[in-house]
């Protein structure tokens, strides 16, 4: 057996502290083919951004959804790949992302899915953050460089949940990301974000879009693809008073104890031990939740009353 050790609190100085790209060469980092260190070789291209677009998008953002950070301590110095509960239409992300790196200098990498970057138009908008396709051998080669990566196992799975899914774990049988980050040694730091599912409610859910009569038409007419997969159907969204302008939800980002599998490093998991490290994670981040949601109640009187209307 292997021990999983539980990085100890470390000062809030070594946020800006990255090590240099160069942290991590493994011997057995995987050889990519062309098109794939192509891609690798774009995203490691795009640095931090900085300018007065971030600054005002910043300003905006902590305006808007006062969001707070808990438990910033327990981020480790060295690189890791940070792992959450996703909300609906993933606008946590783009909070959670810009914030890290604007106010906290972690530089965060995240990782989508392979029909979303299908999409050339929507990949090149997302690079440009520094984001890269979520293909495994993508994934170790950014390990490899000792990058901050960021990734939501639940994918668009929890990014179009109905209602009565709010805070649920959606993950299905993903466990590649913890083979991945045991194979390269790598800290795994679990998150959880209570708000964002509750910054828009539906005036209709996925499926009830999928069964509509323009959504059949168009995939009649060949506008929309027969196979359509059912998780990339959004939802109609209602955010402040039934517009698609998200409610403004006091926001609470909540880190766990971060899990150091250098003890794993170049070791392949066994299915057993991917469960029980994948459960760990699962079991971090909805206690995480729970105390977030406790501390939401217990400070809703500092809302003030334009925030309470908007949030109707």
């Amino acid at each position: 057996m292997y021990e999983v050790r539980i990085i100890p609190d470390c000062n809030l100085l070594t946020f800006a502290t990255l090590l240099s790209s160069r942290s991590y060469p493994l011997d057995d980092t995987p050889q990519l083919s062309p098109e794939l260190a192509a891609h690798v070789e774009r995203v490691l291209r795009v640095a931090m951004p900085t300018g007065p677009g971030i600054s005002l998008s910043a300003a905006l953002l902590r305006r808007w959804f006062k969001p707070s950070f808990a438990g910033l301590e327990r981020l480790p110095s060295q690189p890791a790949l940070f792992v959450g509960n996703h909300s609906l239409l993933a606008v946590d992300a783009t909070i959670f992302h810009l914030l890290m790196h604007y106010d906290y200098g972690r530089f965060l990498r995240p990782l989508g899915d392979k029909t979303l970057f299908a999409n050339k138009q929507y990949a090149d908008a997302v690079i440009q953050l520094g984001a890269a396709l979520g293909h495994s051998e993508v994934v170790m080669a950014l390990m490899s460089e000792g990058k901050d990566l960021l990734l939501y196992p639940g994918g668009t799975y929890e990014a179009v949940k109905q209602p009565e899914q709010r805070y649920e774990l959606m993950w299905k049988k993903r466990y590649g990301f913890v083979r991945m980050a045991a194979k390269m040694g790598y800290t795994i730091v679990p998150f959880a974000a209570v708000g964002p599912d509750e910054y828009f409610d539906q005036h209709l859910t996925g499926p009830e879009v999928q069964q509509a009569r323009l959504t059949q038409l168009l995939i009649q007419l060949g506008i929309l693809p027969a196979d359509l997969r059912a998780d990339l159907i959004p939802p109609l969204p209602a955010g402040v008073f039934g517009s698609p302008l998200p409610k403004p939800k006091t926001t609470y980002f909540g880190f766990c104890p971060p899990l150091d599998l250098s003890g794993y490093r170049g070791r392949d998991l066994t299915e057993k031990q991917q469960m029980k490290l994948r459960g760990q994670i699962e079991e971090a981040i909805d206690i995480e939740i729970k105390n977030l949601l406790l501390r939401r109640e217990q400070q809703r009187h500092r809302d003030g009353l334009l925030r309470r209307v908007l949030n109707l």
